[in-house]
């Protein structure tokens, strides 16, 4: 296996996890991943700039599920009494992102700076960390990292692509897309099975509210360009990725699933081997649509208690029959993110795609095919209807 340190034992421990029973939870628990301290102690994941003492406080007005879509060119004004843009001055009000956050959603945000950034959300703190470009005055694209079961989130976002010719696993580069690419990454709340995976995997509730609060605490200090946001998640992660996209199906450029899958899709409930969850996820409608990027890694992709490799082989006539295109990479290195995919091919998808515009018509140029390979990967391009 190419995944390389310990993150690969923590991904085998991934992406059935919240179906686990006690003693399956005690083998996953007994690898080095499981220690969320465990990790690098710098990179772009690790604690930096402390968040200032500055804090302004929103209140949802309520909306429909797309609510946090914003305008054309930023994801929202702040609402009345608010503040946007750079800056991150003290303010209150009601409203926010794209005229509210959810009416049962109240969020107090810190100043934004490298590194870790708590907020309050509905009384509870949560916590992300953020790699900033050098220019964060014009406007920004987000891309929101969610990591598998039990792994370390600053490792996660450390070691998330891998870099062909240093032979290492590294972070995304925030300076390296068309446009300033704020990445943010969030950390769980460590939920246990059957209750959730780190993430609220079950129905979403427990962490919706967090997605929001980050999203408008990022809005208020920056210009978020609200045509360009984008999810990735790999396991538990990409499962949390692919219940955002059926909660806000309005809102994301494109996601990114690796070895993840799809729990309304009920046809996908048959590959978890002990269903001991009640799967609550919001409906898909076709003419919602939406691009996703979807990998998985054969035969031995299995976390568990799931054949992932099964999941996502489901999840493509479940996607193309609710209107969303799909870019499918197939390699055979198991339970895994992706190596052969290059920073510049995730950058070349996500720019290829904004909220609202057309999907891609064809697999993009320098994606390896099943019959021109890298590696072991080859994509295969799946229109929209």
């Amino acid at each position: 296996m190419r995944w390389l340190g310990s993150t690969a034992v923590g991904g085998l421990c991934s992406g059935g996890g919240a179906l686990l029973l006690g003693a399956l939870l005690v083998a996953c628990g007994s690898s080095s991943e499981s220690d969320p301290s465990s990790g690098p102690s710098g990179g772009p994941g690790a604690q930096g700039a402390g968040a200032s003492t500055s804090a302004s406080t929103a209140t949802g007005a309520g909306g429909d599920d797309s609510s946090l879509a914003g305008g054309s060119s930023s994801v929202g004004s702040g609402g009345a009494g608010g503040s946007s843009g750079t800056g991150g001055a003290p303010s209150s009000g009601s409203g926010g992102i794209g005229g509210g956050l959810s009416d049962d959603v109240e969020v107090t945000c810190n100043s934004i700076g490298e590194g870790n950034t708590s907020i309050t959300v509905n009384g509870v703190t949560r916590t992300f960390s953020t790699q900033l470009p050098d220019d964060t005055a014009s406007p920004v694209a987000i891309l929101f990292l969610w990591h598998g079961w039990l792994q370390n989130p600053g490792q996660f976002a450390d070691e998330v692509v891998y870099d062909v010719a240093g032979g290492q696993w590294r972070p995304f580069d925030p300076n390296g897309f068309p446009m300033p690419l704020v990445v943010v990454t969030p950390t769980d709340t460590k939920m246990i099975p059957p209750w959730g995976l780190d993430w609220d995997i079950v129905d979403g509730s427990k962490d919706f509210p967090f997605f929001e609060g980050m999203l408008h605490c990022l809005d208020e200090q920056f210009t978020v360009d609200a045509n360009r946001i984008y999810s990735f998640g790999f396991s538990a992660g990409a499962v949390f990725t692919n219940i955002l996209s059926a909660k806000y199906p309005h809102l994301f450029a494109a996601t990114m699933s690796e070895s993840g899958a799809w729990f309304n899709d009920e046809a996908q409930w048959s590959d978890v081997l002990v269903p001991i969850v009640q799967w609550q996820w919001p409906d898909f409608a076709p003419a919602d649509g939406g691009n996703v990027l979807l990998t998985h890694g054969g035969d031995e992709d299995f976390a568990t208690v799931i054949s992932l490799e099964s999941a996502n082989q489901k999840a493509l006539p479940f996607l193309h029959d609710n209107g969303r295109s799909v870019l499918e990479c197939q390699h055979g290195f198991g339970h895994t993110l992706d190596p052969d995919l290059t920073e510049a091919m995730y950058y070349q998808y996500m720019w290829s795609h904004q909220r609202g515009g057309p999907p891609l018509a064809s697999l993009p140029a320098g994606f390896p095919t099943p019959a021109n390979p890298i590696g072991s990967t080859g994509c295969t391009f799946h229109p929209a209807p």
